[in-house]
């Protein structure tokens, strides 16, 4: 059984734009993002005025890059990535 390589990040994780995009206006603030990131991208912001709180990006830079697992998983269609393969000279996969 082939064991699966292990990705390593070309440059400082600070150098590299890979974080999801929250549209505040689609966000209904379920949290779904929230429970689903283990790296803890993903908070509960601050009630606006009599409306729900909406989720923000609190710690982009804890985002795995190239994970997409947050972006489907959104109800109301509000997180967006950047393309996994614009992001393909940041990693190298190694054993």
């Amino acid at each position: 059984m082939n064991k699966p390589k292990k990705r390593r990040l070309l440059l400082p994780r600070e150098e590299i734009a890979w974080f999801p995009e929250l549209d505040t206006t689609l966000c209904n603030g379920c949290g779904d993002c929230e429970d689903l990131c283990k790296p803890g991208v993903f908070s509960l912001g601050e009630p606006e005025g009599v409306n729900r709180a909406k989720m923000t990006v609190a710690n982009p830079y804890n985002c795995v890059v190239q994970c997409t697992r947050c972006e489907p998983i959104c109800p109301s269609g509000a997180i967006s990535l950047p393309l996994k393969k614009d992001f393909d000279q940041f990693v190298e996969y190694v054993d």
